[in-house]
């Protein structure tokens, strides 16, 4: 074979076709490749629990990057040693020792597969995959949370998610970094360890497997993969992608719906160059 790539794919918007199927497409595709001797890892914002079924589905033996890089395990081999990122139990209470806890909905702390929720409601959805978590706590956090969490999400009243982050910018933003989401969850705001990215995490795998910058190619669609992709040797954005993730990509390719990743891989990666 020719050179041995190290393939990085995000999930939701890219191998997913929804938020439950992998698109078979890409799972043929990704197979296909592993086959050939690359190596394909999975790099997501979503935790273990949401995301090693899609891990077993497509037969892989590699590490998995879980909360966008906080987290990163290798679920077939014991030897491999957690790499792991967390956000001091401190900034989470005092923001909610503050005025601004008026302004938030609900909110979740995460430690790998350990859930802590504010309010218990409406506002649970179904990507928290409460049925499978280890724990779950509900109450003020003070009370439950007895871990450095590895992610951190809050859902603000609309109008203020700017307002929680700037208060967190201004008084830790040395320690963490937020984002807000996109599309129909604009009022939800991710924070996560500064320095904390999945370009961070596939630096890392790519020196545990020995691969070289320029043979990373790296598939995404969302604001958290825009680190991942202008890392990458090729960073490829799906035709979905947000607009931000297609200026710092190399390239683009169909949409998830169109079996985007599935149609790189066979075009670039397995047919052989003439």
């Amino acid at each position: 074979m020719e050179t041995r790539k190290l393939i990085v794919t995000d999930l939701d918007g890219t191998a997913l076709q929804n938020w439950e199927t992998l698109d078979p497409n890409t799972k043929e595709a990704l197979i296909a490749a592993k086959e050939a001797g690359h190596i394909v890892v999975i790099a997501t914002g979503r935790p273990a629990r949401a995301s090693l079924h899609f891990y077993k589905e497509l037969g892989l033996d590699t590490p998995i990057i879980n909360f966008n890089g906080a987290y990163i395990h290798h679920p077939e081999d014991e030897t491999f040693e957690d790499i792991v990122a967390q956000i001091p139990t401190e900034v989470v209470l005092t923001l909610f020792d503050s005025e601004l806890k008026d302004y938030i909905v609900n909110a979740f702390c995460e430690y790998k597969d350990h859930l802590y929720v504010l309010h218990q409601g409406d506002t649970i959805r179904d990507w928290f995959h409460i049925e499978t978590c280890t724990s779950v706590k509900y109450g003020p956090f003070k009370e439950t949370l007895d871990e450095h969490p590895n992610g951190f999400l809050l859902e603000a009243k609309e109008g203020y998610p700017e307002k929680v982050m700037s208060f967190l910018r201004e008084n830790y933003g040395d320690i963490v970094t937020c984002r807000k989401w996109d599309g129909d969850n604009v009022n939800i705001i991710e924070v996560f360890k500064s320095n904390t990215n999945k370009a961070t995490a596939i630096e890392k795998l790519a020196k545990y497997f020995n691969i070289e910058q320029k043979d990373i190619i790296a598939f995404g669609d969302g604001d958290n993969d825009i680190e991942m992709l202008k890392y990458a040797g090729v960073g490829v954005a799906m035709d979905n992608a947000i607009d931000k993730l297609k200026a710092v990509a190399n390239t683009t390719t169909k949409s998830n719906k169109e079996s985007g990743v599935a149609h790189y891989i066979h075009e670039y990666i397995l047919t052989p160059k003439k």
